[in-house]
């Protein structure tokens, strides 16, 4: 029977292992996030005329791709500007996403970060929210994207708090310790759907 999973948590704490894991178990999957990105450099003229007021097209503009780096210092640190930028991705993001769950007929995972924040997607499945702990995920992103930890904080802060999301969430998969934990985690996850238990 198809099921649609929607895979979301707070950023850096696991989703694309779980989606790999996912691809490898053979379920078919999409993410939100690689979508924008396609979209971003397809419509970066557009993308541009958002935020020349802000920056000039040398610095947003490389190689005919979008500088996501540049673009993220310039959202991240100003909620309007962010929102401005969510107003363009979302309702096209949300086009790309409805029209793959109707093209397939067997259980799907869909990774979507803001997937509580958007509000765009409740009622079509199951939200499954990968859990680690705030310090964690502070610790994992400075080392990430080498930031220090007020910038961690900074980009936390855009997003609902993951205490917050698991309240909400139908399904949770912590990862809270090593990689083998987690993998043992989602393991469990995947023998419970293939038993029907979910």
């Amino acid at each position: 029977m198809k099921k649609v999973f929607f895979v979301t948590a707070s950023i850096a704490c696991g989703k694309s292992s779980f989606m790999q894991i996912a691809k490898e178990k053979g379920y078919e999957i999409c993410s939100a996030d690689e979508i924008a990105h396609r979209i971003l450099n397809e419509k970066r003229a557009e993308i541009y005329e958002l935020f020349k007021d802000k920056i000039s097209k040398n610095e947003l503009i490389k190689d005919e791709k979008i500088d996501r780096k540049v673009l993220g210092r310039l959202v991240f640190k100003d909620k309007k500007e962010l929102k401005k930028l969510e107003a363009f991705l979302h309702p096209r993001i949300k086009a790309e996403i409805l029209a793959f769950i109707r093209a397939n007929k067997d259980t799907v995972f869909i990774e979507i970060p803001l997937f509580f924040e958007s509000k765009n997607y409740e009622n079509l499945g199951k939200a499954i929210l990968i859990y680690s702990k705030k310090q964690e995920i502070i610790k994992r992103l400075m080392k990430r994207e080498n930031i220090d930890e007020k910038e961690a904080l900074n980009r936390l802060s855009l997003q609902m708090d993951i205490e917050e999301k698991k309240k909400m969430a139908d399904i949770v998969i912590e990862n809270l310790s090593d990689f083998e934990n987690f993998k043992k985690n989602c393991e469990n996850f995947f023998k419970d759907l293939e038993n029907e238990a979910l």
